[in-house]
């Protein structure tokens, strides 16, 4: 049997891009829960105000294709309203400070949704996962909002940095790390915030390079605070994973117990895995 190049595998997504949003469009769809798509990402905030579907086609070189789609409630309208999620993530040049469109999206697959008010708007912070290239893998933390008329956009600065507390720039936190290693990143409803592997080079020499970077035994997290994600280092592993997160990881089933007894709010700056 041939094998499949790329083209064949776009233009068999693109069929099937059409044939769901034909079905993401009929009255009512937002309540059905397309049990069967059990290879793709399906996020529903407990608002009932966002749903967002997303999947990836791998290719040959490594990288990955995205695509995906936005059901959300237009204010505007009284009704649930449909976008379509367009890849560009090959075009984007710093995708940590940009606010994107579903348009213009950095394509990623989400796996999480969390609602959040911040400064008097609703925010949907997405945990999401990037396959970018052969070599580094991406875990991202991203925000979504909606305007008026249930039109969403990708990235926020709702990230602080620690006391005194000035606002990063930071539109979403990047991670990444070498394609052959795990990172966990859940979050942790109990206790409101979002917890991740601290990444470090497997030698000081490699630092940059990303395809060499890996989980060391440290544990930190994104907090809210009312006025913004503030950066925690060296948090309890055991205290902060959350069994209910479809996506956690029990450190006693994974090596070494990563755990730092005491909590730092001030010693580290915000988390930037790209520098």
């Amino acid at each position: 049997m041939a094998h499949t190049t790329d083209r064949q595998k776009l233009d068999a997504n693109r069929r099937f891009t059409v044939m769901l949003q034909k079905a993401l469009s009929l009255p009512g769809s937002f309540n059905y829960p397309f049990d069967s798509l059990t290879t793709i990402g399906k996020i529903t905030s407990e608002d009932k105000q966002l749903r967002i579907f997303t999947w990836d086609v791998p290719l040959k070189d490594g990288t990955f294709h995205y695509s995906g789609f936005v059901q959300a409630f237009s204010r505007q309208g009284k009704q649930y309203v449909l976008h379509e999620l367009q890849d560009h993530g090959a075009e984007i040049g710093n995708p940590r400070d940009a606010v994107y469109s579903p348009e213009k999206w950095l394509g990623m697959i989400y796996y999480k949704i969390i609602g959040e008010t911040y400064e008097n708007r609703k925010i949907y912070m997405l945990l999401a996962w990037q396959g970018y290239s052969n070599l580094i893998t991406r875990k991202i933390i991203d925000v979504a909002s909606l305007n008026d008329n249930g039109e969403p956009s990708f990235g926020m600065s709702v990230f602080k940095r620690p006391p005194p507390g000035n606002r990063s720039s930071v539109k979403r936190l990047i991670f990444q790390y070498s394609a052959n290693a795990f990172m966990s990143l859940t979050y942790n409803n109990k206790k409101n915030i979002i917890v991740f592997d601290r990444l470090a080079p497997t030698d000081e020499a490699l630092t940059g390079q990303y395809q060499y970077y890996a989980p060391s035994f440290d544990v930190d997290c994104i907090a809210y605070k009312g006025s913004g994600w503030q950066y925690v280092a060296n948090i309890d592993a055991r205290n902060a994973a959350d069994k209910e997160d479809k996506m956690y990881t029990d450190p006693a089933k994974n090596g070494p117990d990563m755990t730092k007894k005491d909590h730092d709010y001030g010693a580290h700056p915000l988390y930037n895995p790209n520098h």
